[in-house]
């Protein structure tokens, strides 16, 4: 009696240090919360945030949980609620459809490329974070110029100073050129998809299936991001749950890792 008393304690003590040391999911992105609300990250592994709602303690204190810490930085437009907006207003290209609170920025400036380097780039990566999330670099679809693409990869190669992972989230257009070019493991050392097998309306705020073209078209994609050596995420909103088990079965497959967000507001 007493030994198998003994070993049903020692299996609930070791169910209990599994489950409480083994977050329940390898990657999340958290760019709509502060660090009072850092509860949020605890099952995850790794973890996209934005980095001027965290101090560096707190992102240290992530790391002493064995957290990967991304930060968020957008390269390719701007952003109304962004203190420096007044600062960079007069070099944006147009408004970022879907998004009218946002706008499209000349890469190509200097005064925009120093900002993003020497400024928030070395702030960001005084903070400790393991890496950068950077947002729309499909600024080069947007305008589809040489000297777009060029201002894009000058900014890469800055940011590349600083020894931190970097991760293009969207921008195939981008990176693609780069691969065809075999330029891209110098510049990044990932990309992040979105909306590969769910859709979103914007009007209504709401989330479906991707259509049959669009998930083709990215599974292309990734298998050629796949084949040039490069991490791969895929970021999915309101997949359901027969879904999320064919996002599951693909992503395992290929080595990639998913996160399935609630909304937009990616809290």
């Amino acid at each position: 009696m007493k030994r198998l008393l003994f070993i049903a304690c020692f299996c609930i003590q070791f169910l209990t240090t599994l489950f409480a040391t083994k977050p329940l999911h390898e990657y999340g992105v958290f760019i709509g919360i502060n660090e009072n609300e850092s509860d949020r990250l605890i099952p995850y592994n790794i973890v996209v945030i934005e980095p001027s709602e965290f101090s560096a303690g707190k992102i240290a204190t992530l790391h002493v949980d064995n957290k990967t810490v991304y930060g968020y930085l957008n390269i390719g437009s701007l952003e109304e609620y962004r203190p420096y907006y007044d600062r960079f207003k007069a070099i944006t290209l147009g408004i970022y459809e879907d998004w009218p609170d946002e706008r499209w920025i000349d890469v190509t400036s200097h005064e925009w490329q120093i900002f993003i380097i020497d400024e928030l780039g070395k702030q960001y990566a005084k903070m400790g974070l393991d890496g950068l999330f950077l947002d729309n670099a499909d600024v080069y679809y947007y305008l589809p110029k040489e000297d777009i693409f060029q201002g894009l990869c000058t900014i890469l190669l800055g940011l590349r100073q600083y020894n931190l992972k970097l991760i293009i989230n969207g921008g195939d257009t981008f990176v693609t050129r780069c691969i065809e070019e075999n330029i891209a493991q110098s510049l990044f050392d990932g990309i992040n998809q979105e909306t590969v097998f769910t859709s979103i309306d914007f009007e209504d705020q709401s989330y479906g299936v991707q259509s049959e073209e669009e998930t083709a078209y990215f599974k292309e994609y990734l298998s050629l991001v796949k084949k040039c050596g490069l991490s791969v995420f895929l970021l999915e909103y309101g997949a359901d749950q027969e879904l999320s088990k064919k996002i599951d079965i693909y992503c395992s497959e290929n080595g990639f890792h998913w996160y399935n967000a609630d909304g937009l507001e990616l809290r």
